[in-house]
Parts: C-alpha cells; structure tokens; sequence
C-alpha cells in the first residue's frame, strides 16, 4: 500500500450475485489484504426481500473493513434504505439523475457512464458523487486503451471524481499515473488465480511503483 495521499484508492465490484453466501469468504480476504474505498455489489433479479437478504452480509462486510457499501442493479433503489448500504451504483446519466434526486445528500450515488463524453459530462452535472469509466452494464470491461483516453481526458478538467476500471491488474500501474481518485477492480479480483487478498495486494503494489518519485 503507497503513502502517498494522492494515489487511487480502489473500488471493488462484485460478479452480479443471485446468492451470496458462497461470495462472503472471497469479499473478506479481499478486504483484509488492503485498503478499499468501496464496495459495488451486483445483485441480479429478485423480489425486494430476497434482494436485502443477499445484500446485508456484504454490506456488513464492507462498512466492517471502512469501505463504503454500494448497491447495484435494476430496480435496487427501492432497497437502499431497507439494507443499510451507504448509497447506490446506477449506470447511465438519466438513472443517475433520477437517483441524485432521490438519495442525496444522505447517500453517495455513483454512475457508470457510456463511451459518450456528453453523457459523462451530463452525469457529472448532475451532481453523482463519482463517474465510473470502464465498465459495461453487464460488468464486462472496456479495453484498456479505451478506459486509460477517458480517464486521462476527464481528470485534469472536471471536479466529479472518477473511478477508472480496470480489466486486469496489468492495467493498474498506467491508470495510477493519470491522477484518477478510485481504481476499479471486478473479475481481476475474483477470478485472479491466486484468490482475492493476492489480486489486492498486487493492485496495491502496482499502484505504489506507480506513484513512487523517479529517482
């Protein structure tokens, strides 16, 4: 993990999760092996009282390491209150206007935002707390170059936050570098092939060679 307070922090976002029980054990070794700003968690269809039931231990999870818990998925804003996550994940800028409306200021809200710069710069003014480059709505990442020309072009000029996914932790190290706030991790985290805690702590040491002076 780097000292130094200008680097990205990360920002984690699950699979889309129809039940969670068997997720829990990978979200807390991935918690406990560094720092994480936040937590996006993916819940596929279901009626409200399943949709907190699988979210609860999750969010528990994350507000227990210091990472905010956000939730994410059609129809979850009917849920945020109910299941105690510090605020919402919504993809697109009209979702993102509705749910700034709807949460602020007692929740964060965050949005995923399109290829489209108008559209990202439409969600910034709408006043979500993040816009989120990188990442389809089914959670699939963009390329990297793609991801690396948004974030570098959105940094120097707009106040709004911005999380740069990543689709591997070979993109980590050149998204540090942009001065982008959050470095968002998925499937490099979960599928990494030696587990979770290891894709964390590599992300954090690719971050800290990153940000460190030249000599």
């Amino acid at each position: 993990m780097t000292d130094d307070a200008s680097a990205p922090r990360l920002m984690l976002v699950t699979p889309e999760l129809a039940e969670t029980e068997a997720f829990l054990p990978a979200l807390e070794a991935a918690l406990a092996a560094g720092d994480v700003a936040a937590v996006a968690i993916r819940l596929a269809p279901a009626d409200d009282r399943a949709r907190i039931a699988r979210a609860k231990p999750l969010i528990a999870a994350a507000q227990g390491a210091g990472a905010a818990a956000l939730i994410a998925g059609e129809g979850v804003e009917d849920i945020v209150g109910k299941s105690g996550a510090d605020g919402v994940h919504v993809v697109g800028e009209a979702a993102a206007a509705e749910a700034v409306e709807r949460f602020q200021p007692e929740k964060i809200v965050g949005a995923a935002v399109s290829r489209s710069r108008d559209d990202a710069m439409t969600a910034g003014e709408r006043g979500v707390d993040y816009v989120l480059f990188g990442m389809a709505e089914n959670g699939a990442a963009w390329s990297a170059e793609q991801t690396l020309e948004r974030v570098a072009w959105w940094v120097p000029i707009f106040e709004t936050p911005c999380v740069g996914f990543a689709g591997s932790l070979d993109d980590v190290a050149a998204l540090a570098t942009t001065g982008v706030e959050f470095v968002g991790l998925g499937d490099a985290v979960w599928r990494h092939e030696s587990g979770p805690a290891a894709a964390v702590a590599a992300a954090h040491a690719a971050i800290s060679l990153a940000r460190a002076p030249t000599p």
